[in-house]
């Protein structure tokens, strides 16, 4: 009885002490008072017996283990402990029984070292639908291709992050899908470009961002300063600021929804380059790692950037209202 103390009957939700008489489902092991189930007269998860529910508990030495087992392998949700299957996906969740028999772990999972003491390249535990239309695991080792292209070049080139870019790749091969929702993207736009080291598309972008930024700049400019720009009609400065600051948001979300696969064009394109030119390992590996991988600079510069026009605009205003309040520099 003593294991029950503390968890709640899903009756009368009352937490179980050691006093209580308590009854145990016969099928899924969900504990009740003996009054409560006598009330109620069946199991409340009755109807997800046949999905393979278990009870399990919420305090204790097994509730830890349980909340981990509720995550979903394939997107990470954390699910109610004892489901069969991912809610948001429909992946099966793994099970004590099988793990015992195969190793658990990151869908991105670090594989024996090999005779060199070297790790062997990415491999990957995916799931895609069968021709059943059933979710089925499928393991993707480091000589594999998705979308024509190894799965070790991949993670060789992509650098930081390569189990959620593998995954995504992986996904869009076998959806044909090409959106996916980046918050990195949304929020960080042509910085995340630049980021990833896709010069052009994230050259394009600063520069479009910089000119939506400018109306902006002017109209806060005019509102402190009415005679900023001396004689210079400024009437039509509200609505092109309204206009470009809508330009923006539709561009961050457009990078958000395309800049993932934007990347995979770009990886592939050239990662194939680079095949091409080193067709001999370990160059190969080295050489797409350079051209590869991510550029913190690059991003940090497009704000530098943003900083430095912003000051053009307004560092002039601000010495002004200093010095209207009687301090100089």
């Amino acid at each position: 009885m003593a294991r029950y103390t503390g968890n709640h009957c899903p009756v009368c939700e009352q937490a179980f002490t050691d006093d209580d008489d308590i009854v145990v489902c016969p099928d899924c092991g969900t504990p009740y008072h003996r009054a409560c189930w006598q009330k109620v007269g069946a199991c409340l998860h009755q109807s997800e017996h046949a999905a393979g529910f278990e009870w399990v508990p919420e305090f204790g030495p097994e509730a830890e283990a349980a909340a981990h087992d509720a995550i979903c392998p394939n997107c990470g949700t954390h699910n109610e402990p004892g489901a069969a299957r991912c809610s948001h996906c429909g992946v099966p969740l793994p099970r004590r029984d099988e793990e015992a028999q195969q190793p658990a772990g990151p869908v991105y999972a670090r594989q024996p070292n090999n005779a060199h003491g070297q790790q062997p390249g990415p491999h990957i535990e995916a799931y895609s639908a069968g021709p059943d239309g059933d979710i089925y695991r499928r393991e993707i080792g480091p000589e594999d291709a998705i979308d024509g292209v190894k799965a070790k070049h991949w993670a060789a080139f992509v650098g930081r992050s390569p189990m959620y870019y593998l995954m995504q790749f992986f996904r869009m091969q076998e959806t044909r899908r090409r959106v996916t929702f980046s918050f990195s993207a949304l929020f960080l736009g042509p910085a995340y470009l630049l980021y990833r080291k896709m010069w052009k598309y994230g050259l394009l972008t600063a520069v479009l961002s910089l000119v939506f930024f400018v109306p902006d700049l002017m109209s806060t400019a005019v509102y402190y300063d009415a005679d900023f720009f001396g004689a210079m009609p400024v009437g039509w400065l509200p609505a092109v600021t309204t206009v470009c600051d809508i330009a923006n948001w539709v561009m961050h979300v457009l990078l958000a929804l395309f800049a993932v696969s934007l990347y995979e064009k770009h990886a592939k394109a050239r990662i194939e380059e680079i095949c091409a030119r080193c067709p001999e390992e370990p160059g190969r590996t080295e050489a797409l790692g350079r051209s590869g991988g991510t550029s913190l600079a690059a991003a940090l510069l497009y704000f530098a950037a943003l900083l430095l026009l912003q000051s053009v605009f307004l560092m002039p205003i601000s010495l002004k209202l200093l010095a209207a309040l009687g301090y100089t520099l």
